[in-house]
């Protein structure tokens, strides 16, 4: 519940410049506020959602030289899905081909991941 109230007050912080903004469509203060407080309400649970949810994978992308074979380039680390979380581990990236070969290996254990391998652009 502390959480839920910092976030509220987060949501305030924005309040100033909202309130310029409807002022001059014709609405005052207190309904800006009222309207940040349903807004926060909302938005805090899927918020929530997102950026706490086992249903989105994270990955770590950067170039530079894969832990496994030495090549150098694009590199990439699984760093969390729905049945496996490696936020606390060691950081180990691996080129393109490596990555396929871990997806394999992972897979194999039974760990929830996608085949798509993320791309650095």
């Amino acid at each position: 519940m502390k959480k839920f109230f910092l976030y509220l007050f987060r949501w305030q912080l924005s309040t100033p410049i909202l309130w310029l903004v409807v002022r001059n469509l014709g609405a005052g203060i207190e309904a800006t506020i009222i309207a940040n407080l349903i807004g926060g309400a909302i938005f805090f649970w899927i918020d929530k959602f997102i950026f706490q949810s086992n249903n989105f994978e994270v990955w770590y992308l950067k170039k530079g030289k894969c832990h496994k074979c030495g090549q150098k380039g694009p590199i990439r680390r699984l760093v969390k899905t729905a049945n496996y979380d490696r936020t606390k581990a060691k950081a180990i990236f691996l080129c393109k081909k490596c990555s396929q070969q871990k997806i394999i290996q992972l897979k194999q254990n039974g760990v929830k991941v996608s085949s798509n391998l993320p791309t650095y652009n």
